[in-house]
């Protein structure tokens, strides 16, 4: 087989496993805070509290998987690990966590942190780094494999809403059926032979990553930085994602319109990110990995001052598939930064780690963010937390890359960070 026609076989297989990953997590992911509302009967604030464990959880796990993904390379170990565990999703939600959550729901609370956490908001990172990873080593361009991840989101969320109108089960079943798919198609990815550009690998494995490197990393004011804006954006953007389906169905004279609708939107918000990764790129590659991040921080802004302010369905409905764009800035941008102001080799540990810092966040203020639900209500929330981010993006203008650590920019390499070390 030639070098083009492997890594074409080897584009096709990995977009392949996100496309089914993605539509596995989202045909239930999706109405995780609709369930635990209307089937568990929670308020916004216990449901604040319950997304917090579950961040708090994949806080605990990201870095582990992260520093395991360096030291692997692209084995794909990991991947079966987490997609072994999304396979038990339909009878851990149906048998363990619904009647935990109603009889123990401290216990049920736990055990669903450590289940999602798992299985979800570490393992996308997993699925997503490794991706990154292995289209440098097949040279091609990570946006468009992770395009197909959103693609796959987006037809989930199609007919979600309506299967979760019949029976929120029947979601959960159909994400542990397309797992098992998840599962088969990781046996086929090609990982050995010919084709594989071994250059971008064996640069990774020069000198072994361990845990000196990975602290040395919080000493550089570069990496404090990146941290704290990228953090931030991620805080308001994902907090305020979590509890949004609630809040999109009251434009609605049911829930179950909502539900229904919310599911029509799922797919428009994924279409567009699926659209926007392929094009994406090639804005970035102009505009650059810095202003990408700062464009992505100010739409969040925008989108969640807009969505405080809306009045009518239509109005909701125009600002959901914003979402899509945002992610699109985010990811393609934070891959392209990492790459450039940092050594490839610490690319997996350090998105981990800002991974782990993002859901320290957020475990913070999902349960303020659910107080402040209840209280005042979602609109003057979410323009609250708009206004945040628009103010994280102000001080990221001044701030994010402009550090200079050596005398090749921000550049930071492994033999850098442990020079550092030793000089402390």
């Amino acid at each position: 087989m030639s070098t083009s026609a492997t890594s074409r076989s080897a584009y096709v297989r990995i977009s392949t496993c996100l496309f089914l990953y993605y539509f596995s997590w989202s045909i239930s992911w999706s109405f995780l805070a609709i369930w635990l509302g209307d089937s568990i009967g929670f308020t916004s604030t216990q449901i604040g509290y319950t997304l917090s464990v579950n961040a708090l959880f994949a806080l605990m796990i990201k870095p582990v998987f992260g520093f395991i993904m360096d030291k692997l390379g692209i084995n794909k170990s990991l991947l079966i690990g987490v997609a072994l565990a999304s396979i038990f999703a339909a009878p851990f939600f149906i048998y363990v966590y619904q009647t935990l959550l109603q009889t123990h729901m401290v216990l049920g609370v736990i055990c669903g942190g450590l289940y999602l956490g798992t299985a979800y908001l570490a393992g996308v990172l997993v699925f997503e780094s490794y991706a990154d990873r292995y289209s440098r080593a097949f040279n091609f361009e990570f946006g468009r494999v992770r395009m197909w991840g959103s693609l796959g989101w987006a037809i989930a969320s199609i007919f979600s809403g309506k299967l979760f109108n019949i029976n929120p089960h029947i979601n959960f079943t159909i994400t542990s059926l397309v797992a098992v798919l998840v599962l088969l198609t990781l046996f086929t990815l090609k990982t050995q032979g010919e084709g594989i550009n071994w250059q971008a690998i064996d640069e990774a494995k020069k000198e072994k990553v361990n845990g000196k490197d990975v602290k040395s990393l919080f000493r550089h004011a570069s990496f404090w930085v990146l941290m704290l804006f990228y953090g931030g954006i991620i805080w308001m953007m994902q907090s305020a994602e979590q509890q949004f389906p609630r809040y999109f169905v009251t434009f609605f004279p049911t829930h179950q319109d909502g539900n229904s609708m919310l599911g029509y939107m799922g797919f428009v918000q994924s279409a567009c990110e699926f659209v926007l990764m392929f094009t994406i790129p090639f804005m970035i590659n102009r505009i650059g990995a810095r202003n990408g991040l700062l464009l992505a921080g100010f739409v969040i802004g925008l989108r969640l001052v807009v969505s405080g302010l809306a009045t009518q369905p239509w109005m909701i409905i125009i600002i959901k598939p914003f979402y899509g764009l945002e992610m699109a800035l985010l990811l393609v941008s934070i891959f392209k930064f990492l790459a450039m102001y940092f050594d490839k080799r610490l690319t997996g540990t350090i998105y981990m780690v800002l991974g782990c810092f993002n859901y320290l966040g957020i475990t913070a203020i999902n349960p303020v963010a659910g107080y402040f639900y209840d209280k005042h209500g979602f609109a003057t929330t979410y323009i609250v937390m708009g206004c945040i981010a628009w103010l994280i993006t102000l001080v990221g203008i001044k701030f994010l890359g402009r550090q200079s650590n050596t005398r090749h920019g921000m550049q930071l390499t492994v033999n850098e960070l442990r020079q550092a070390a030793e000089k402390k």
